[in-house]
């Protein structure tokens, strides 16, 4: 029998849902994320729940960065780095479509 492969699942919309709660209550974002997913793992990936995970921002995939999440001291959902934009992305192939928070990255690539 095939173990359980999770491949070819598509967490954007999680991602995104997550993104959307910035600022809110994280008990009721993780019970409204978990109640709609097959597994729980894919909110970690963004979200870190203690210092030593958190990170400006995620790869997801070969070509998809989300901002970096973290739970604050208030219990509330936030950006790891709040000031992070889409224009300080760089890409690091010509070839590939990048992505940042499912917006392609504006600058292009540029070979060193």
């Amino acid at each position: 029998m095939h173990g359980k492969k999770h491949q070819g699942l598509d967490y954007t919309p999680l991602f995104r849902f997550l993104l959307s709660k910035v600022g809110k209550d994280w008990t009721d974002i993780h019970s409204q994320a978990v109640a709609r997913l097959d597994r729980p793992d894919p909110i970690f990936w963004i979200v870190a729940l203690n210092d030593a995970d958190k990170k400006s921002f995620v790869r997801v995939g070969e070509n998809s960065y989300y901002s970096g999440l973290h739970v604050d001291q208030n219990n509330c959902l936030a950006r790891v780095d709040p000031d992070l934009k889409m224009e300080d992305m760089k890409p690091n192939c010509s070839c590939c479509t990048h992505t940042f928070n499912g917006q392609a990255f504006t600058k292009k690539f540029e070979a060193t």
